[in-house]
């Protein structure tokens, strides 16, 4: 595993983890978070994926508070040290078992539920993951953390998930920072891995007919983690060019103009093109990226032989949802690259 990214469960980035190819799948390990009216997008992961890795999450972003299938299935409810979600993963990993599941809690939730729901996960899975929210000021959830890894009866079988969600500069990572010093106390419970998580995706679009560059600081912050920190292997991980904590997507009314994102060394080019649902505007935006110099060649991945066909032919361009897609997939294959 050297890269994990984390994604919201939904048709077009199932699709974009699902069109890998085989190689790239053995390197990345999703964080899907469970969310949506129903499982049918997760069930199609499970039938697509294949037997390598992945992690399941519950949601807890804000604005899949209200998204039916959790609210029906209670699967953020601490209660019974969470059972509602332990069930959860007790049913899928009968779908697909490579399914790690996540040990993951809300600023509030009690420790002693949160310890509960992971020594019980533990004992019925070879391997867990324990997902800590973090944030400039410091480790506000390692402290249950470490309760877990007091108590589980094997801290090598736990993959710890640092996520910092969304920054907007660098993490200090130097002696004396607190992620130096919690990256030391988890190194010593001889976890099985340390996966830190970020984005620096933008919460906003350029103007239509525009396009900018814009850094994509998750490669640089994380590649200074490592060499601050040579003693450690430090797995990377981000948000697949999504920024889920940011303005939703879409809201009713609201105009869909078309927008492509495309990773190339150490940025994102992006592009608006065109007025409300202009989707005919993907076949420039297509030969537009074809050109750029930092494009990888119309054979790199899914995306860019998708993008090849759309601009030579300008048939099947899909719409925004479909190009997010395409931009997600990209990102990945450019990551690992």
């Amino acid at each position: 595993m050297e890269y994990v990214v984390a994604l919201r469960v939904g048709q077009n980035d199932i699709k974009a983890l699902t069109n890998l190819e085989a190689v790239r799948k053995e390197r990345v390990a999703p964080l899907l978070a469970m969310r949506g009216k129903n499982l049918r997008h997760l069930d199609a992961f499970f039938q697509s994926w294949g037997d390598t890795s992945f992690y399941l999450d519950i949601s807890r972003f804000i604005s899949d508070a209200s998204d039916p299938f959790l609210v029906e299935h209670r699967l953020n409810d601490f209660k019974e040290g969470f059972q509602a979600k332990r069930k959860f993963y007790e049913a899928c990993v009968v779908k697909n078992k490579a399914l790690v599941p996540v040990v993951g809690w809300a600023d509030g939730d009690p420790t002693r539920a949160v310890v509960q729901c992971a020594l019980i996960l533990a004992s019925e899975f070879k391997r867990i993951a324990v997902r800590i929210d973090v944030d400039f000021t410091g480790p506000r959830q390692w402290g249950a953390a470490q309760n877990i890894l007091n108590s589980v009866a094997d801290p090598s079988i736990v993959d710890l998930l640092i996520d910092f969600r969304k920054i907007s500069s660098h993490p200090l990572i130097g002696p004396g920072s607190w992620l130096n010093t919690l990256i030391t106390e988890a190194s010593a419970y001889g976890v099985r891995s340390i996966v830190l998580i970020s984005t620096s995706f933008p919460d906003d679009k350029p103007a239509s007919g525009s396009a900018r560059g814009v850094a994509c600081l998750d490669l640089v912050w994380q590649t200074s983690a490592r060499v601050a920190r040579p003693d450690t292997r430090l797995v990377y991980g981000d948000y697949g060019a999504t920024n889920p904590t940011g303005t939703m997507e879409f809201v009713p009314g609201m105009p869909v103009i078309p927008f492509a994102n495309y990773l190339m060394p150490l940025e994102w080019w992006q592009t608006r093109q065109g007025g409300d649902k202009a989707f005919h505007q993907y076949t420039e935006i297509a030969q537009l990226i074809r050109n750029l110099p930092g494009y990888h060649g119309d054979d790199f991945c899914w995306a860019t032989r998708e993008i090849s066909r759309i601009a030579t032919t300008g048939a099947q361009y899909g719409n925004n949802g479909t190009w997010n897609g395409y931009r997600i997939n990209q990102h990945v294959c450019a990551v690992l690259q």
